[in-house]
């Protein structure tokens, strides 16, 4: 049984950047099915506009044709999920908060990121989701071995 997640963008880009680290982990353990990740269409698009930069393509030694193949590959194993509701936990960053919303939508159990400090401040605190890193969460899972 896959562990439910919502990938924040960083993690995302993060994974295809480095080799061999916590975030391709992450995405490894996506494709893989040990966790079943989310994406709403705010977290889709947000996707999408990261890997078409042109900052970013260099820094993952790809082109915008091989992201765009890895997204769509990653879009097929996400499950959709719409916020039906604004909860609004006024994170600093009011990009973010759709990420909090998904994860509520979605009923998830962690929102993967690297920037937990971006999320720490929110009004609405977890509701039923935990926020944690990507080497936090693969610890957990080497604990549950």
């Amino acid at each position: 049984m896959s562990i439910k997640v919502v990938v924040d963008t960083n993690v995302l880009v993060a994974g295809l950047i480095g080799g061999n680290g916590p975030n391709r982990e992450i995405l490894r353990l996506c494709f893989k099915g040990a966790l079943q990740p989310y994406v709403g269409n705010a977290l889709y698009s947000e996707y999408q506009d990261l890997l078409n930069r042109q900052n970013i393509q260099a820094l993952c030694k790809q082109t915008s044709v091989t992201l765009a193949e890895f997204l769509d590959d990653f879009a097929s194993i996400c499950k959709p999920a719409e916020a039906w509701f604004l909860w609004r936990p006024n994170l600093k960053d009011e990009a973010d908060n759709h990420i909090i919303e998904l994860a509520i939508a979605a009923n998830v159990k962690y929102i993967i990121t690297n920037n937990i400090n971006d999320f720490a401040q929110a009004e609405l605190q977890q509701v039923g989701h935990k926020v944690i890193t990507p080497p936090g969460l693969l610890n957990i899972l080497r604990q549950k071995q």
